[in-house]
């Protein structure tokens, strides 16, 4: 029986002022390796559509077509039927990526970027849909229009904190996207940046700023991180929690128009958030609209994330807060302990929550779990509080 050839990898480029730039890739590895250099020559750049699958690239005619020089791939072996691309790793020495560069590589699971990356082109990652973390250049200053689009499988990013540019709908269809971080550099954000991320739930934000237009296309429950630097040069920090919302609308037969009744607290507290500021007051007041109708859980993040960072939070606002944690204090303990979060615990500590008749609860609760860090913490503050008091006695 005849052998099948294996099928050879090859990479056409050519030769421009900055170096050796990767014009189109032929074969396929599940890993492959750029090397720093080219027939002694530095690789400086990505072209448009350099890895793109076939079915992403436009056709070209043959007689447009320059003189291209290519070289044979050492590091990747070659297969017997074309794989897809998994892993590619791009050398440091790479300052320019185009456009559409990785679109449609839809196994892509791993990708090196070059560290002095500054630019990541529009539709870079455009469908690599099995891309599941990516780790950012640190001089990263700008992300181009649709970057992710329809990463479909990827969990959060974390942004340098040099990004001062996001274009348009950069991240649409990251359905995965689980937190993000929008750095205090990042002056142009642009439209539609998180629409279809249907399960981002953390976002923070190094200053107060395009907040409300942002959100604005994320009916479900966000955990919002602020930063509000001072003019000392120091930086406060909130925490918000925007319960979640439905809505539809509703024709008005005679008059021929639809109108939209939103049901759930959160439109009430989207309310209270600005481009460039925060309403703290309104968000504190209506907390007893969240506890009338929101799930216990979210009431009790609410109240504590409140309590953790009260940045403007005025006395009468934090007692309310607290007396709700007073009210529920087991409940709520159980649940960070089923979290494992004692920090959580510390902090009600902290607070002063914990009485002489509430603590042992507390603690049988934490022993039933073996939580062993917090039952601990909970005895050493029953030890300092209530275990060196004695009774008092009197002779009659």
């Amino acid at each position: 029986m005849r052998e099948t050839e294996p099928i050879p990898i090859t990479i056409e480029y050519r030769l421009t002022e900055e170096g050796a730039e990767i014009l189109r890739l032929h074969g396929r590895a599940a890993e492959i390796r750029i090397p720093e250099c080219i027939a002694g020559v530095p690789v400086a750049s990505i072209a448009e559509r350099a890895f793109a699958v076939q079915a992403e690239l436009p056709e070209t005619d043959a007689e447009e077509r320059p003189a291209l020089l290519s070289f044979s791939m050492e590091g990747a072996e070659p297969a017997e039927k074309e794989q897809p691309l998994k892993r590619l790793f791009l050398p440091d020495t790479v300052r320019h990526i185009g456009a559409y560069a990785f679109a449609g590589c839809s196994a892509l699971e791993h990708l090196h970027l070059p560290e002095e990356l500054s630019l990541l082109p529009e539709h870079a990652l455009d469908g690599c849909a099995a891309l599941k973390r990516l780790s950012l250049p640190a001089g990263l200053e700008e992300i181009g229009s649709y970057a992710f689009y329809n990463c479909r499988t990827l969990a959060g990013l974390e942004l340098p904190e040099g990004v001062r540019k996001i274009g348009a709908y950069a991240f649409y269809n990251c359905r995965n996207m689980e937190k993000i971080n929008i750095p205090l550099a990042a002056a142009e954000l642009n439209t539609g940046l998180f629409l279809n991320c249907d399960r981002l739930r953390e976002i923070a934000f190094g200053q107060c700023r395009h907040i409300s237009d942002l959100i604005s296309v994320l009916n479900h429950e966000l955990w919002l991180t602020i930063d509000f630097p001072q003019t000392d040069g120091d930086t406060e920090r909130a925490r918000l929690i925007l319960p979640d919302f439905q809505y539809e609308y509703i024709e008005d037969t005679p008059a021929r128009q639809f109108h939209q009744v939103n049901y759930g607290t959160g439109h009430i507290f989207r309310q209270c958030v600005g481009n460039s500021e925060i309403d703290f007051r309104r968000y504190d007041e209506i907390f007893y609209l969240t506890r009338r109708e929101d799930a216990a859980a979210t009431v009790l993040l609410l109240a504590v994330s409140r309590l953790e960072y009260p940045y403007k939070l005025e006395g009468q606002q934090r007692e309310n807060y607290l007396d709700y944690i007073r009210g529920h204090l087991l409940w709520a303990a159980e649940y960070f302990m089923e979290k494992n979060e004692p920090e959580k615990i510390r902090l009600f500590a902290d607070w002063g929550l914990f009485t002489a008749e509430n603590l042992p609860e507390v603690l049988a609760a934490a022993q039933k779990r073996r939580k062993t860090e917090i039952a601990s913490l909970l005895m050493d503050y029953q030890h300092k509080h209530f275990g060196g008091k004695k009774k008092k006695t009197f002779e009659l």
